[in-house]
């Protein structure tokens, strides 16, 4: 049997009566009737016709629904219009048992939209990727890293595909999905709403919305995007939107919209998505400084406080770090960064001993990624030749463990674009005419995002900690570019570096885990050596196996099961 992720209710007054959830027709209109059925972390979707017709929906009427949970919580969730008279409400329920709702209109007499109440029944899961058998993502207890719903940890690998949905067509975009899904990722980063790369709207020649001063939402645009952020989902990969892009462009809403607009427009998309599986990105590219962080700290808040909601990012500008202007936002859920487009010593200076070095230890704690660091084929600001697959590795590894371990992002040119290879990218200059994305698709760092990922996901990424003390010697001292980044776990039982060069590490043996497992992973391939090592006083010199990059795992062998006579 087939789940899909839509649930339509029936419900009193409302014309639609209908259940879409088990892709079988279901009506019921009594008490004594059984409730419908709904798999826990299925989305489900109320669909209301209004009974009045209104000049400018969004403008004219708000529509709420609060839902009931068996534990007695209360969680309330915009409704939005979705073109016509149509009307949607949508929900994840996150716990079995009964569950009940009851919808309000600012419109009293529209019997269509106000006072409208029901009830189904939550089951257990019925998932075939680990979104839908754990559970969304959110954030860990101690704040450090993203977990599923039931607890199981979530590895943040996502890439960056900013104009995918608006200017794919399906068929493209289910296949840029397998592949990043085989490729090892388990998220997707892409703007919402018009963007360099698509400033006269998606690939169907629709924009997010006309006017400024009172917006009038095209439902046609975002239903588009809905079918992209199902497909998504469906791959078993996160939906990544960034809500609001933030710099350059007369297109971008944030630059021409009051601030009541752009919260109406941000709560649109929040009401659209927030029953998928999914992460925000509020602001996009921006400086979040000064008064500008006034004013973004406004808007969150208007937008995300007082509600559970999936991980919330800011997304700052390139070398550009907003905790302390959102330390005591509690919104803001998770601290996003990016490294940029460049390979130089004060690139590489910045991630090893900037603020992402220095600040996460402090409180309160949020989980820490570079979500832009420098895409493959790009070329570098400084030496204007394309960013190498190995310049890239050294960017992700060293991100991965500069803070604690949550995850970190890739792009890639022609990817983030969606180029046809023919013409040079929006907004980027300097960039040139990138591939096409099919062709970028399959750039060598990319293709080796399998490797990294397995690794991650094979450890428990989740415990490790920068540990400088893991080395008794920084090769970064002479030259930051060959900066080994070391971290481990605080039970002492797990310790990974990462040499972007040949090198012979020394591991302080006080570091070391016991009894001890060893190997070099090589990171181009996957592939695993042993570990030849000389005891020198008091450090393990561990020569790398060959030329390149290479990263050390060290950990501690489990005991032998204990074996008892009945």
């Amino acid at each position: 049997m087939r789940i899909t992720h839509l649930f339509s209710f029936s419900c009193r007054w409302a014309p639609r009566l209908s259940l879409l959830g088990l892709s079988m027709g279901i009506s019921f209109t009594t008490a004594q009737e059984a409730l419908p059925l709904l798999p826990k972390w299925t989305r489900f979707q109320g669909e209301l016709v209004s009974l009045k017709t209104y000049d400018n929906p969004i403008q004219d009427v708000q529509v709420k629904a609060v839902f009931n949970s068996p534990a007695g919580e209360e969680y309330e969730v915009d409704g939005f219009w979705d073109g016509g008279n149509d009307w949607k409400v949508r929900f994840l329920p996150d716990l079995a048992g009964k569950w009940t709702f009851h919808i309000t209109c600012s419109d009293e007499e529209n019997r269509g939209l106000h006072n409208l109440s029901g009830a189904f029944r939550c089951t257990a899961p019925l998932g075939r990727s680990a979104l839908t058998r754990s559970g969304p993502v959110r954030v860990s207890r101690d704040r450090t890293h993203f977990v599923h719903e039931d607890g199981s940890p979530f590895f943040w690998m996502a890439d960056t595909a900013w104009n995918g949905p608006l200017k794919s067509n399906e068929f493209d975009w289910k296949h840029y999905l397998a592949e990043r899904r085989r490729q090892g990722f388990t998220a997707v980063q892409w703007v919402a709403t018009s963007w360099r790369g698509a400033p006269d709207g998606d690939d169907d020649g629709n924009r997010a919305f006309e006017g400024k001063e009172n917006i009038r939402i095209n439902p046609a645009f975002f239903q588009r995007l809905d079918r992209r952020v199902e497909s998504i989902n469906d791959a078993g990969l996160l939906s990544v939107p960034v809500l609001l892009w933030a710099i350059r462009g007369a297109e971008n809403p944030v630059n021409v919209l009051p601030d009541d607009q752009v919260v109406m427009l941000a709560r649109y998309m929040v009401a659209r998505w927030g029953a998928t599986y999914g992460a925000w990105f509020f602001g996009g590219d921006g400086d979040y400084s000064g008064s500008n962080a006034a004013r973004w700290r406004d808007l969150g808040q208007a937008v995300f406080g007082g509600k559970r909601q999936f991980p919330v990012f800011m997304y700052p500008k390139g070398k550009s770090w907003v905790f302390e202007e959102f330390r005591d936002e509690k919104w803001m859920t998770a601290l996003g960064y990016q490294s940029g487009h460049d390979i130089d010593d004060a690139t590489n200076n910045w991630i090893h001993h900037g603020p992402a070095s220095r600040d996460w230890a402090k409180l309160p704690h949020r989980p820490v990624v570079n979500i832009e660091p420098a895409y493959e084929g790009i070329p570098s600001y400084s030496k204007k030749q394309p960013i190498t697959a190995h310049e890239v590795r050294r960017a992700l590894y060293w991100s991965l463990l500069n803070a604690p371990t949550a995850g970190v992002s890739y792009g890639a040119a022609g990817v983030w674009d969606w180029g046809d290879g023919d013409a040079p990218t929006p907004g980027h200059p300097h960039a040139g005419t990138p591939p096409d994305w099919r062709d970028a698709l399959h750039f060598e760092a990319g293709e080796q995002i399998a490797h990294l990922s397995a690794l991650f996901q094979s450890i428990e990424f989740q415990k490790l900690r920068p540990d400088n003390g893991v080395l008794a010697e920084q090769p970064g001292d002479d030259a930051i570019s060959e900066y080994a980044a070391a971290a481990s776990s605080g039970d002492r039982l797990l310790v990974l570096v990462y040499t972007p060069v040949e090198k012979r590490l020394k591991i302080n043996i006080a570091r070391l885990p016991t009894p001890l497992i060893a190997a070099w992973i090589n990171p181009r391939t996957g592939e695993r050596s042993s570990v030849l090592a000389v005891l020198r006083g008091a450090a393990l010199e561990c020569p790398a196996p060959g030329p390149g990059d290479w990263l050390l795992l060290l950990r501690s062998k489990p005991p032998e099961p204990v074996l008892t006579e009945n």
